[in-house]
């Protein structure tokens, strides 16, 4: 609101601004948003970069303030008068009322038109529509979204971004995934599922290849180098010692059992497949990363061996097994122990 028209309704700039606030706080309460952090709906909407001056602050999520009066943020919360005016242009930003919902006809019918959208997508693409969120390349703020709103598959993070976006506005990849779902995007549904152009269907390389999407930079970079460092030791016969990379016993063995786990329940014979070096580089080179498939044909040969060990007896996984310790309970594990049985007992 101008300062003109806050003078013209009798209002000063305190007044406005919290009358502004009101409004919005309202319908942010119970949204989806609540357990996001300000910074990255502001990052989302555009919005300058949101910091909380003095000590740090946690939780600094949606909820913390949208309870509070907008003279509260200023005494409660000592913001001073420029943030708090950005916390309101911020949460001003992220929802878009429907004021005239007159106008705008059945949102039943609209939701029907949705939903018949999104199973032609699918149904086109033959996706798989219990696929876990958990597998996907998703950001760190969009894959927090989904665990607080229990957003498990494929399928619900449609639904969820279809009716996110009748309710707010949505940026960044919030926006983007919503856009891959509405215009049936097949480029860039490979950005965030192990899509494989003109194959219908999820694939389990591409899966794969997400697994070190999702870890940082850093991390990502300590296992290329140790795996050329034994690469390079096995030939050159080094004493030279590298540590293990602790992230791949903490993080990539056990989503890439997951990604085995769901895979092999759907492709009969996979995991005794995964045996076969030269099936396993068949099925890697579809990534075009010769990089990141030496690593990974490296890993899964690990990771068989960590389930079935009298079929690794002599391979290059063998000197690394000690490294890694997981617990006799994992459930994936048990799992893939199962299945391997259940194929082999298949196999004429």
């Amino acid at each position: 609101m101008s300062d003109k028209n806050s003078r013209a309704h009798g209002l000063n700039e305190i007044e406005a601004l919290s009358a502004r606030w009101d409004k919005v706080a309202f319908y942010a309460q119970g949204s989806p948003f609540e357990d996001v952090s300000i910074a990255a709906l502001a990052k989302n909407s555009g919005m300058r970069a949101w910091s909380r001056s003095g000590n740090r602050v946690k939780a600094d999520t949606t909820a913390r303030y949208i309870y509070l009066s907008f003279e509260e943020l200023i005494e409660i919360e000592k913001l001073d008068l420029k943030t708090a005016e950005l916390l309101l242009e911020v949460l001003e930003t992220t929802f878009l009322f429907e004021n005239e919902c007159d106008d705008i006809g059945s949102f039943e019918e609209i939701d029907n038109q949705a939903y018949a959208q999104r199973m032609r997508f699918v149904e086109e693409y033959g996706l798989y529509q219990d696929f876990p969120v958990q597998l996907a390349n998703l950001d760190s703020d969009l894959r927090d979204l989904c665990r607080s709103e229990e957003i498990i598959t494929f399928i619900d993070l449609m639904e969820f971004l279809d009716r996110l976006s009748d309710k707010a506005w949505i940026g960044g990849s919030y926006k983007n995934l919503q856009n891959v779902f509405a215009h049936g995007d097949e480029s860039g549904l490979t950005k965030y599922f192990p899509y494989r152009m003109n194959h219908r269907g999820f694939h389990f390389p591409e899966s794969l290849a997400f697994i070190l999407n999702r870890i940082s930079r850093k991390e990502r970079q300590e296992i290329f180098d140790y795996y050329e460092f034994r690469r390079r030791r096995a030939r050159i016969r080094s004493n030279k010692v590298l540590e293990f990379p602790a992230v791949i016993e903490s993080s990539v063995i056990p989503e890439l059992f997951e990604c085995l786990s769901y895979f092999a329940k759907r492709q009969p014979r996979l995991l005794t497949r995964l045996f076969d070096s030269a099936y396993i580089i068949r099925e890697l080179m579809f990534l075009s990363d010769p990089q990141s498939e030496r690593v990974l044909h490296w890993l899964i040969r690990i990771s068989l061996s960590l389930f079935q060990l009298e079929d690794a007896t002599g391979s290059e996984a063998d000197d690394q097994l000690e490294s890694i310790s997981l617990s006799a309970d994992n459930n994936h594990l048990k799992e893939l122990r199962l299945l391997l049985h259940e194929d082999r007992e298949q196999c004429p």
